[in-house]
């Protein structure tokens, strides 16, 4: 019997709480995950690492969430790897960056506080994906 590896899910927010929840939660659920506290930081690792998916903040210091998805993504040319999925995880409600992160493409956009069951369905809906 083979023994799949676990996915591995990069998340970035500027909010300590929120890194440690999540980093709870996708253990809890079976995910192998790394937490970044910001744009830079989340695209250091990225660069570093291999990842099936990204879960990203929009509004942080620095490099915002849209702006980490089009330098992970542009990374990913590049470097010649193929793209992961990108999870859009907000407090803010806001219209215009929802029909920018519409345009860039992103498959979700979740609210905070989410619903647990959810977020894991949004989860692997995007882990499934070729």
């Amino acid at each position: 019997m083979t023994s799949r590896k676990p996915k591995h899910i990069l998340a970035v927010d500027d909010d300590g709480l929120v890194r440690k929840s999540l980093a709870i939660f996708f253990r809890e659920a079976g995910y192998e995950s790394t937490v970044a506290e910001d744009g830079e930081e989340a695209l250091r690792f990225f660069c570093e690492n291999r990842y099936d998916l990204l879960v990203t903040d929009i509004r942080m210091p620095g490099m915002d969430g849209l702006q980490l998805i089009r330098a992970v993504r542009d990374y990913c040319r590049h470097a010649k790897r193929p793209p992961v999925p990108e999870i859009v995880l907000t407090a803010y409600n806001d219209e215009e960056v929802k029909r920018s992160a519409a345009r860039l493409g992103v498959r979700d956009f979740i609210l905070k506080p989410f619903r647990a069951e959810e977020f894991l369905r949004t989860l692997e809906r995007n882990l499934a994906l070729p």
